[in-house]
């Protein structure tokens, strides 16, 4: 992310790209590497060129090489036999989606259970402040900027320079809220006191509820405390939700 706000492209995909080597939401990365060659400049009335946009193609087909390669090389080995897997005739046919929902079930609205509410409980803090917070953003910075290109005006330097309504911390926030919304509908609510804690949207949140709401960002604070002592201990044991 600091070679991406530095504009050093090819470092940001090699370190995007070992990311997603590892983890399939890596491929998520390459919105980054969109949003500094071809969205930024657009917001800004620059129009990008052909080539940039190609770039930004190419860039991002590096990111998703990774997890294209684990799909193929899974395809190759359970997929050429008499006796093919169903997610074999799938389109596409992705072992990763086959395993998170036949080993982990994952699926949309899967984990809505009453069993579940615990989880939902537990999860709700960092989920509702980032989606609250993302939304924010997207609402005063992201908007704003859009209607202001099409409009051909450009914003007040005051409305661009707000800490927590600038459109420097905007692509974080898309990411934050496509991995809220998955979180949320598609998987493991509570996978976000895990995922959430490595993402600088999180501190940025806290702080904008801390300014705004007081009240409510002590508290949020005095949340955070208690369930990190809390959470050593569950997750050192593996107790849930780990």
């Amino acid at each position: 992310m600091l070679c991406a706000a530095q504009h050093h492209w090819l470092g940001a995909t090699a370190c995007f790209a070992l990311a997603s080597f590892f983890r399939s939401n890596g491929v998520l990365l390459a919105g980054y590497l969109v949003w500094g060659l071809v969205v930024l400049p657009f917001l800004h009335d620059k129009q990008p060129s052909v080539l940039r946009i190609l770039y930004s193609v190419v860039l991002s087909a590096c990111v998703a090489a990774p997890m294209v390669y684990h799909n193929y090389s899974a395809y190759r080995l359970f997929c050429t036999t008499d006796d093919n897997p169903v997610w074999c005739n799938r389109f596409p046919p992705s072992i990763y989606t086959h395993v998170q929902a036949k080993y982990w079930d994952n699926g949309f609205l899967r984990y809505w259970t009453p069993a579940q509410i615990p989880n939902f409980v537990i999860a709700a803090p960092p989920l509702v402040l980032l989606l609250i917070f993302s939304l924010h953003n997207l609402n005063k910075a992201l908007i704003p900027a859009m209607r202001a290109r099409f409009d051909g005006v450009e914003l007040p330097k005051a409305e661009q320079n707000r800490p927590f309504q600038t459109l420097a911390i905007t692509p974080h926030l898309i990411h934050s809220l496509v991995m809220c919304v998955t979180l949320l509908f598609f998987s493991h609510t509570q996978i976000v006191l895990r995922l959430a804690a490595a993402l600088p949207t999180l501190y940025w949140a806290a702080a904008w509820l801390f300014i705004r709401e007081g009240r409510w960002g002590r508290l949020w604070v005095w949340w955070s405390i208690i369930w990190g002592l809390v959470s050593v201990g569950l997750w050192v044991a593996f107790l849930p939700p780990a």
